[in-house]
């Protein structure tokens, strides 16, 4: 059970990662145009993990200032071929990762189309974070391009971070 202070919300999302993928280390992917909402909910969501008796681990991504879409991710693709492989390297300090953990990873542009097929799952944020007048055009290029939210196998409006709601966009 979820100890963050929105517990049904993470339980049903974890929930939800371990129905669809029931093995196997899991690499899920937290997209939104504010850093710091991406990285409490990813945060609230490894200690929901973590809770249900699943090891987490975190990571935040560093991204350039603008998005491209010729952009090189070959660091962060590194990163998460050595997850999978069984180790996680960070400041020089190599950590064996079990074989049933799954890596959070917040950050802008992680559903880009370069790097949409490395996660086994894909969660939008939305919110009313206020961005610079740069990072709002670029914001807005990228989900104008690449359509984040429709890769996303699920979507939350984030503008209350202690409650975030899940956004379904069903077209049935």
């Amino acid at each position: 059970m979820s100890t963050t202070s929105t517990p049904a919300v993470f339980d049903a999302l974890v929930a939800e990662i371990a129905q669809n993928h029931p093995g196997g280390r899991i690499l899920v992917a937290v997209d939104g145009a504010d850093p710091r909402s991406a990285r409490r909910f990813a945060g609230e969501l490894a200690d929901a993990i973590r809770a249900s008796g699943t090891p987490a681990f975190r990571a935040s991504a560093e991204r350039p200032e603008q998005y491209t879409s010729d952009e090189d991710a070959s660091l962060l693709r590194a990163v998460l071929a050595g997850f999978r492989e069984g180790t996680l390297e960070r400041d020089d300090d190599i950590t064996q990762i079990p074989d049933d953990a799954v890596l959070i990873v917040d950050g802008r542009f992680l559903l880009s189309p370069r790097l949409r097929g490395a996660w086994h799952f894909r969660i939008w944020l939305e919110g009313d974070g206020v961005l610079s007048e740069a990072d709002d055009e670029q914001q807005l290029r990228y989900v104008s391009d690449r359509e984040p939210r429709a890769t996303a196998e699920a979507a939350y409006d984030v503008s209350v971070p202690e409650r975030p709601v899940r956004i379904y966009s069903d077209s049935c």
